[in-house]
C-alpha cells in the first residue's frame, strides 16, 4: 500500500479524532483504531484501481480477534467512503463524516434504551 499512513493519521487527528493507532498494515490495507468523542472506531483503508476507500465501524461491533484487514471488509457492520482522486485530505474528511453518522446512531440507540 503506497499511501502515507502517518499523514492520514495526522489528518484524522486534525479533523476531530482524539487518538489514532495503526492496528495492522498489509500490502493492500491499513487498519486504524481511533477514538472519536470517546467512542472507538475501526477504519480499514484500501486502495482501489482509481480511488482510495475506507470502511468505518464502531470497534465494539467487531470482536477484537477479527480486527484484521482480511475480515474488516466482509463484516456487515460499518459504512464505506471513497476518495476518487486518492486524495488523503478528502478521504480523512469523508471518514469523519461517516464516523459521525455512526456516533449519531450510537447516541440515538442509547437515548432510546
Amino acid at each position: 500500500m503506497n499511501i502515507d499512513v502517518e499523514t492520514l493519521k495526522n489528518l484524522l487527528l486534525q479533523k476531530g479524532f482524539e487518538k489514532v493507532f495503526t492496528v495492522e498494515k498489509t500490502h493492500d490495507c491499513v487498519l486504524l483504531l481511533g477514538r472519536l468523542n470517546g467512542v472507538e472506531i475501526l477504519v480499514g483503508i484500501y486502495t482501489g484501481l482509481h480511488s482510495l476507500y475506507a470502511k468505518i465501524a464502531k470497534a465494539s461491533e467487531i470482536l477484537e480477534p477479527y480486527w484484521r484487514c482480511e475480515y474488516m471488509e466482509y463484516f456487515p457492520q460499518g459504512l464505506y467512503t471513497f476518495s476518487q482522486m486518492k486524495n488523503l485530505d478528502e478521504l480523512a474528511h469523508n471518514i469523519i463524516v461517516k464516523a459521525e453518522a455512526i456516533l449519531k446512531r450510537v447516541l440515538s440507540s442509547a437515548s432510546q434504551a
